[in-house]
């Protein structure tokens, strides 16, 4: 069973995977992470370099955006995907964000603009069966979901909102039964 993603501190994050802050130890909860999503969910979690290019809404595979002027229209890549049932497609997004700090904003703000992202292209050009999830494990991430939760219930989200996971690793194998 998953740590829920509020009881994720610092020091628990340091517990369950050493010492995390750059370098090869900063991949050990997103490899948790995609383990616990095969594990609950009985489906492969690859690596992807697809992205939503944020100016026209639409994903596109680019491994490496900043080679090229408009690099920065770019989100970042999507940490796995997976195939629901027969026709559907799960963008996953892996984030476990702890403690307080400038750096954790602008992380989880960064975070905010892609699920934005996800939303203006599940309205727009994005077809087919795509959902988007964003796995947000970690204290610090916990404590601004009211700031997600604002986003996905803007109205002009209305229709698509039900496509997009915002919450933690728990939680996220009861979100797919529901897209089955």
């Amino acid at each position: 069973m998953a740590t829920p993603g509020h009881l994720i501190t610092k020091e628990h994050r340091q517990e369950l995977f050493g010492k995390v802050g750059g370098g090869a130890g900063s991949v050990k909860p997103e490899q948790y992470q995609r383990a616990h999503i095969i594990k609950e969910t009985g489906c492969p979690c690859p690596k992807t370099n697809v992205r939503i290019n944020l100016r026209t809404a639409t994903l596109q595979r680019v491994a490496h955006p900043n080679m090229n002027v408009d690099g920065f229209d770019y989100s970042e890549d999507f940490d796995g995907v997976q195939h629901i049932g027969p026709l559907k497609t799960v963008y996953i997004n892996l984030k476990c964000v702890v403690g307080k700090g400038g750096s954790q904003t602008r992380s989880l703000r960064e975070v905010y603009w892609f699920v934005e992202g996800q939303l203006k292209a599940l309205k727009g050009p994005c077809t087919g069966l795509v959902y988007f999830a964003n796995i947000l494990d970690g204290d610090e991430a916990h404590a601004v979901l009211p700031k997600f939760e604002y986003l996905l219930a803007r109205p002009e989200f209305a229709t698509v909102r039900s496509r997009v996971y915002v919450g933690d690793l728990v939680g996220y194998p009861s979100w797919c039964r529901t897209i089955l």
